[in-house]
């Protein structure tokens, strides 16, 4: 149990880490740029205010020297990063019985954690401006074929190829058809990246349940957003999140998905 709380802690810093990623991802902002700040008034953030969850609640979700409001995406990509890495941990590890000195499983967990921290960074990035730099889907694309050709993944590399192929194709033929009928762009080439880079890692299968899951609750949340702010017509809504929410699914719970839709 112990230990679970210190990779949780640790995992929450790695969320925190995600969130400048994102943020200097999508704002010309250099990485390699010292110490946190603050978006708006570009006051640099003391470490005691700059404690992954803690300090947003201390600060009641505002900036400590200019009193502009902080994104509650701040702490919410930082409990997601732990939840998930801490899944990802115990799967790996825990349920196999430890085996840290077993170069394979090591390298596995380390190729689903770059996996999942790329769906991170690219939830936070769509939420926020509606965009999914390419660095962090189609770039990793042949990642996930080498990670399945040398056996990390739970899928071969045909497998890898097949799903990333496949997962570009069906949102591109979404896309055109949409356009065609409504005469209107409907998706981003961002999420086909995306929905490709999910098919490479988990596989072709996982691309079906992912588009269903995205699907229900992009609906949800678009009908949600819809009620509360009383907007009529259409409004935009990312899909990146929600299709990284169903790869999040199908990768912890893919017996269950299999069962629901062949039940």
């Amino acid at each position: 149990m112990i230990i679970l709380v210190f990779v949780f802690l640790i995992f929450l810093c790695w969320g925190s880490f995600l969130n400048v990623v994102a943020y200097r991802s999508i704002s010309d902002v250099p990485f390699l740029k010292k110490r946190s700040f603050c978006p708006s008034c570009e006051h640099f953030i003391e470490w005691f205010y700059n404690i992954p969850v803690f300090s947003w609640f201390f600060l009641k979700g505002r900036c400590q020297y200019c009193g502009a409001r902080i994104s509650i995406l701040y702490p919410l990509i930082e409990i997601l990063t732990a939840v998930i890495m801490t899944g990802l941990f115990v799967k790996i590890f825990m349920l196999h019985g430890f085996y840290f000195f077993n170069l394979k499983t090591i390298f596995s967990f380390f190729s689903y954690f770059i996996f999942f921290s790329a769906l991170l960074v690219a939830t936070r990035t769509d939420f926020q401006a509606l965009v999914i730099p390419q660095i962090f889907s189609l770039w990793l694309v042949p990642f996930g074929m080498i990670f399945a050709y040398l056996g990390f993944l739970k899928i071969n590399f045909m497998q890898s190829f097949i799903g990333a192929i496949f997962g570009y194709a069906i949102l591109w033929i979404v896309a055109v058809v949409f356009k065609y009928i409504t005469k209107k762009e409907g998706m981003g080439v961002g999420d086909m990246e995306l929905l490709s880079l999910i098919g490479a890692f988990l596989g072709p299968f996982c691309v079906w349940v992912t588009i269903f899951i995205a699907s229900v609750s992009g609906l949800l949340f678009a009908t949600s957003c819809i009620l509360i702010t009383k907007k009529k017509g259409m409004i935009k809504i990312p899909l990146g999140p929600f299709l990284s929410l169903g790869a999040v699914i199908y990768f912890f719970f893919d017996k269950w998905c299999i069962w629901f839709l062949f039940k």
